[in-house]
């Protein structure tokens, strides 16, 4: 349910539809148990796949066998409609299966990975005195059929986070940590990243692996991109490690987990081009996301523990830093966090989507090019907590968020939730099967932009504009309503002619002078006649 969501002192304004629930939206209690949703992708069909971890189906139940997790896999149509739900790996006590990624094929099907504990993928099987994970993936049709099946790894723990394909070609790039591989392995005491590119059979074509020279603690690697020219680009953390220092705010000595940023970028034989590592001066550099810009380079999302804020990086295509900026604070206060993100994609139009969550609610965010927020929605179903932890661009140039909830009833356990916006964070309704002769638009134009005292703004070219007046609201970059205003057109006579004009084709127009306390900063316009909707953003530079 979308809502207005209220905070002690502050209050932040959301870009809403309606005060009632979404018709988009997707919720599902696979068993009773704890259903964790990671990963969504697009299909094929124009329907979605989401996948995670989930003890729905352990053997003697989850209540007595709550280690027992199985890959799951749900079918959605475009409209949220759910079509099938499986399960995937080995049941058993202590056999632990779990999806981390899926990435939609052309051919309507899907591939998962992720990793098993399982005797049946593992090297030391479920009961030695060691057991560790492997990487484990599965390839599934359009019906979600098991095509293939693999284990990777050695003796030691060895993962897989991210899976997707590459343009082209019928073959996947896929990587995680690795203890049992690559140079210094096997170990205990650290990893390396590992990187595969593997076939349509799951055979592996390539492969590198990066090692942290300083082994100064463990490594990890969460998220990655396929580029342009055919490679991939990788991010997660190095030396992570616990320490312990004197704290002057608690007066005491306190332990925290540190660690550095690392970005890795590979060609399309998995030969590593270039690698850096940042050190932001954090506690802890926890990163999620990357993704690759519109007008080259990348940005990459890094959560930072000391702020617990979410810091976005944007990169050049090299790896170097041109800006940073922290999403996810309060507009008024900035000292205050709303949300931390974990997930960030491109829109179709330069800017990015963020996935996450803050104070017991999922958050989906939309930004400009430079991360300035054009609006924001969040999911909330009681007194628990909401989670995004992915999302992905649909093809309306929307976005559909997927993670889990703890509020739904009547489980006490978390249960996968999704929901689709489109671009301008409404309600996704789909199209009407049945067109209009002649489909209405919005044109909506504006002058000067920037602008310094005051702007013009005409609207025109909606056919329902004969039988009532549009509507036009500014918010700020935060999804603030700062603005709503009076139209004084269209003039239907022309003053040449004297005859009286079709009032499709003239405008209505507005000014927005914006009150002595509005801050100079990016505004979005948005002109509503009915169901149509129109934005633009303007610059106001005082």
């Amino acid at each position: 349910m979308l809502k207005f969501r209220f905070v002690p002192k502050y209050i932040v304004l959301l870009i809403i539809l309606s005060s009632i629930a979404f018709a988009w939206e997707y919720a599902n209690n696979l068993g009773g148990g704890l259903d964790e949703g990671r990963a969504i992708s697009m299909c094929a069909d124009g329907g979605f796949f989401l996948t995670g971890r989930s003890n729905a189906w352990a053997l003697g139940g989850f209540a007595d066998n709550w280690y027992d997790y199985e890959m799951f896999l749900v079918k959605l149509d475009g409209m949220g409609t759910e079509e099938w739900v499986l399960h995937y790996g080995q049941l058993g006590e202590g056999y632990y299966d779990a999806a981390w990624c899926v990435y939609g094929t052309p051919d309507s099907g899907a591939i998962l990975c992720g990793k098993t504990q399982s005797p049946k993928w593992v090297d030391v099987p479920y009961g030695y005195t060691t057991y560790y994970d492997d990487i484990l993936v599965v390839r599934v049709d359009k019906n979600g059929d098991t095509l293939w099946t693999h284990g990777y790894g050695g003796n030691r723990f060895d993962r897989a986070w991210w899976i997707k394909g590459i343009p082209g070609t019928g073959d996947f790039f896929m990587t995680g940590p690795c203890a049992s591989f690559g140079p210094d392995m096997p170990s205990e005491d650290y990893e390396n990243i590992w990187i595969m590119r593997i076939d349509s059979l799951g055979e592996v074509v390539e492969e590198t692996y990066w090692a942290d020279t300083s082994r100064q603690g463990h490594t990890d690697v969460r998220w990655g991109d396929v580029t342009s020219d055919g490679g991939c680009i990788v991010v997660g953390a190095t030396d992570m490690r616990d320490t312990s220092y004197y704290y002057a705010p608690y007066d005491s000595t306190v332990t925290h987990r540190i660690s550095r940023i690392v970005l890795i970028k590979v060609d399309s034989l998995c030969n590593i081009e270039w690698e850096k590592i940042y050190d932001l001066g954090c506690a802890d550099h926890y990163p999620r996301g990357i993704t690759s810009c519109v007008d080259d380079g990348f940005l990459m999302t890094c959560y930072n523990k000391w702020p617990a804020w979410t810091l976005g990086i944007r990169l050049d295509e090299n790896g170097d830093t041109l800006w940073t900026k922290y999403i996810g604070l309060d507009p008024f206060d900035p000292s205050i966090r709303l949300a931390n993100f974990n997930m960030v994609i491109n829109d179709a139009d330069n800017g990015f989507y963020f996935a996450g969550s803050g104070q017991g609610w999922g958050w989906l965010v939309r930004t400009d090019a430079y991360l300035n927020e054009m609006w924001t929605v969040t999911a909330n179903f009681g007194s628990q907590s909401e989670v995004f932890l992915n999302c992905v661009l649909t093809p309306d140039g929307g976005c559909c968020g997927f993670g889990y909830t703890y509020s739904l009833p009547p489980s006490a356990y978390s249960d996968i939730y999704a929901m689709r916006v489109n671009r301008f964070g409404y309600d996704y309704t789909g199209i009407d099967e049945v067109a209009t002769e002649k489909p209405s638009i919005i044109g909506l134009k504006t002058s000067p932009n920037p602008f310094n005292s005051s702007v013009s703004i005409e609207v025109t070219g909606a056919e329902d504009m004969s039988n009532q007046a549009p509507k036009v609201e500014i918010f700020n970059i935060s999804g603030r309503l700062m603005d709503q205003l009076t139209q004084y057109g269209p003039q239907k006579i022309n003053s040449k002619s004297g005859h009286e004009e079709d009032s499709e084709n003239i405008p209505y127009k507005f000014t927005w002078e914006p009150k002595n306390n509005i801050p100079s900063g990016t505004y979005l316009l948005r002109a509503k006649i009915g169901n149509i909707i129109a934005t633009k953003q303007v610059v106001y530079l005082k």
